[in-house]
């Protein structure tokens, strides 16, 4: 709603990420880059949509302020999500959850609606409203470990990919310490396993350091498939 959308601009950016793309089958029009520099100075991308309208959007501080390596880690990352399905997974468990998180509202509504003193446990009525909103907001709070481990294991997974299309680990890491800025990079396993979306920075980095390890510079390990 807030941003445009546009090809990427002729240039070593786009070169680079249209050639990756190549490589595993995305074609050149599922990629854009929009003006994120318009809501922060974060070097971002997202993947998003499923079927025919699914994309790969790059803010356009990738064209300011990051490097053409840091451009690669964090493209691969993004294909990552792209080829490994991450927006259909996520459609898949979501739709489980909301079902289950209806049924469960469905069975607690009478009661709590009851021990509140509302003028009906119908959960029909338009006057036990607020008692099912409180009953989702309750159901929603206690579902959130599980929606976020969704969202951590597909990042985890997505980094893993990165490494593995570009062998590039330095440059996953430099990208991943400037998200420092806006997302604490060490909490609490607690705090991390119950609010954080994605692996803490802390962690990431050190996976990329333990790949960087194990594997020679310069080219990838092997070449991912499009499954």
């Amino acid at each position: 709603l807030f941003n445009q959308y546009k090809p990427i601009p002729e240039g070593p950016v786009r070169e680079a990420v249209l050639d990756m793309a190549k490589q595993v089958d995305i074609p050149a029009d599922r990629i854009f880059i929009y003006d994120g520099s318009r809501q922060s100075n974060n070097f971002t991308a997202n993947v998003s949509g499923i079927g025919s309208a699914a994309r790969i959007a790059i803010s356009d501080v990738a064209l300011k302020q990051a490097s053409l390596d840091e451009v690669r880690a964090v493209t691969g990352h993004e294909i990552g999500h792209y080829v490994l399905g991450h927006v259909w997974r996520s459609v898949g468990v979501l739709s489980v959850l909301v079902v289950a998180l209806f049924f469960l509202a469905d069975r607690l509504h009478p009661r709590l609606a009851k021990a509140l003193g509302s003028p009906t446990t119908e959960i029909s009525d338009p006057r036990g409203l607020p008692v099912l909103m409180l009953v989702l907001s309750i159901l929603g709070t206690l579902a959130l470990p599980v929606t976020n481990a969704l969202t951590r294991i597909g990042e985890s997974e997505a980094d893993a990919y990165s490494l593995q299309m570009v062998n590039l680990p330095d440059a996953l890491a430099g990208a991943l310490v400037k998200t420092a800025e806006y997302r604490y990079p060490r909490p609490h396993p607690l705090q991390e396993m119950l609010f954080y979306t994605h692996p803490s920075v802390e962690r990431r980095v050190r996976s990329a350091m333990e790949w960087k390890a194990k594997h020679p510079a310069g080219k990838p390990a092997t070449a991912p498939v499009n499954p």
